[in-house]
C-alpha cells in the first residue's frame, strides 16, 4: 500500500514538473493594440446574421493580423468584467484605454479583446491596468445572430497592477 502511495506521488511530481518546464519554454508576444485597431471593420449583414446562415468571415481581416492567431500573448489593459461576483470575474473585456472603460465611450469592435479564464480561476476586479498572459485567436465569433467579438484570449493569468505578481 505505502508502495502505492509512493508510486502515485512519484507520478504527480512528475507531471508536476513537466508541466511546469512546458510553461517555462512559451514564449509570449506582447500584444500591440495597434495592430489589432489598424484597419477598418465593417459588420456583416444583419439580416445574413438573423437568418442563422453567416459564417464568420476571415477575409475582413489583413494578414498582419490573421498572423496573430494562437499565439501566446501578453497584454495589458483596462478590464470591464462580464460576470463579476464578489471574487472576481472569469469572463472580461480588456482594452487599452481607462476612457473607454471608465467613462462608457463604447469602443470599436478591433479596440477590445475579450478574455475568459481557465476554469475556477477569477481575476480581480480593479479600476488598475491587468496584465494578461495567454492565447490570442483572431476571428469573428458570431452568437445569436450578432458578431460578439474578434478577439479573444484564452487566458492562463490575469493581475491588476499592484497586486503580488501584477
Amino acid at each position: 500500500m505505502a508502495r502505492r502511495r509512493h508510486v502515485a506521488f512519484l507520478v504527480a511530481a512528475l507531471a508536476c514538473a513537466t508541466a511546469t518546464l512546458t510553461a517555462q519554454k512559451i514564449k509570449y508576444e506582447r500584444l500591440n493594440w495597434a495592430t489589432l485597431a489598424s484597419f477598418e471593420y465593417e459588420l456583416p449583414d444583419p439580416l445574413t446574421l438573423k437568418s442563422g446562415k453567416a459564417e464568420p468571415r476571415t477575409d475582413v481581416f489583413p494578414e498582419k493580423v490573421k498572423a496573430l492567431h494562437g499565439r501566446h500573448v501578453i497584454a495589458e489593459g483596462f478590464i470591464i468584467p462580464l460576470d463579476v461576483t464578489p471574487t472576481g470575474a472569469s469572463m472580461f473585456v480588456l482594452n487599452p484605454d481607462v476612457d473607454v472603460c471608465m467613462f462608457g465611450i463604447p469602443p470599436r469592435l478591433n479596440d477590445w479583446v475579450l478574455v475568459t479564464m481557465p476554469p475556477g480561476q477569477r481575476v480581480m476586479v480593479s479600476h488598475l491596468p491587468t496584465t494578461v498572459k495567454g492565447r490570442l485567436l483572431v476571428g469573428e465569433e458570431i452568437r445569436n445572430g450578432r458578431v460578439s467579438s474578434r478577439y479573444r484570449i484564452e487566458a492562463e493569468s490575469a493581475v491588476p497592477r499592484g497586486v503580488l505578481g501584477g
